[in-house]
């Protein structure tokens, strides 16, 4: 029984819905003019319905092939997503490898710069500190000034330019031109 009811009222509540709507001069135009049309093709295709079966049929068929371009999409875009989800670890390990290839560059490049400075200082002692040793130093190199420049022996092209000195570690150090590196023996 309450179904009546909900049918009836849903019923009695879409005609009232039509006719406050209809009271609007362009909407009761705009469906008196979607009414006649309705009508004429009706009764054109009441009388022409091998046209009728032929336009379902096309409908029929553009309707399928929109499906199935909608499938193609979708299992391309599947086939994309699932390529993305493989490549996306190999893009991840790939960033890692450049990091630490960008940070291992930074470190020699610090080390360079380092070393850099080292034979820099080496080359050109301040005059503070070759006056210091320079009484100490001359006695025992011979040349006055702690320093000598020339070639150690070894066949290749460049010079090596070093300087000598008395220090405390008596270590010796110079810089080649011909490999761009200072090395400290």
């Amino acid at each position: 029984m309450s179904q009546n009811k909900l049918l009836t009222g849903l019923l009695v509540g879409a005609a009232v819905g039509v006719i406050v709507s209809l009271f609007d001069r362009n909407t009761r135009n705009d469906v008196m003019n979607k009414s006649k049309k309705a009508t004429s093709n009706a009764k054109y295709y009441a009388q022409n319905r091998d046209e009728l079966v032929s336009t379902a049929k096309q409908q029929a068929e553009k309707v399928q092939n929109l499906y199935s371009r909608i499938s193609e999409d979708a299992a391309y875009v599947g086939g994309k997503v699932n390529e993305l989800k493989d490549l996306t670890p190999h893009v991840k390990e790939m960033a890692l490898e450049t990091k630490e290839a960008f940070v291992d560059t930074k470190e020699a490049l610090v080390e360079s710069k380092d070393d850099v400075k080292a034979a820099f200082k080496e080359e050109n002692p301040s005059p503070t500190s070759s006056l210091g040793e320079g009484s100490d130093s001359s006695s025992q190199s011979g040349s006055g000034s702690g320093s000598s420049t020339g070639s150690s022996g070894k066949s290749g092209s460049g010079s090596n330019t070093g300087s000598t000195g008395s220090s405390a570690s008596g270590s010796t150090g110079g810089f080649n031109s011909s490999t761009g590196s200072s090395k400290n023996v």
